[in-house]
């Protein structure tokens, strides 16, 4: 006779379900990485279009090199933010997998 801790890891439906939580929480941490990097991504715009009124009221390479760095640095979180929104794509993939296996009952429980 096995134990119960052993029988829920033979369960097919409490390893969907782990499988599912654990998803669920990477999803939750790539949705406050996405919030921060949208927070900043608004920040550099900001900066940006700063940088550029100071430069159309004159000249100044400080300024020009200031654009340069904020302009890279935004291509930088925008790189970011797609593959966090690719990252993002392929768990909610494995998580619609894992519901549609939960709801199919030849493979949510084993008989």
């Amino acid at each position: 006779m096995t134990s119960d801790r052993t029988s829920d890891r033979d369960d097919p439906f409490q390893t969907l379900m782990a499988e599912r939580y654990a998803i669920v929480a990477k999803l939750t941490e790539l949705n406050s990485a996405q919030l921060s990097r949208e927070g900043r991504r608004a920040g550099v715009e900001f900066e940006m279009e700063h940088c550029r009124q100071l430069l159309e009221a004159g000249p100044s390479s400080e300024h020009a090199a200031r654009l340069a760095d904020l302009e890279r640095e935004h291509r930088d979180v925008l790189e970011q933010t797609k593959r966090i929104e690719a990252e993002r794509e392929a768990l909610i993939e494995q998580l619609e997998d894992i519901v549609n296996r939960l709801n199919d009952p030849q493979e949510g429980r084993s008989p």
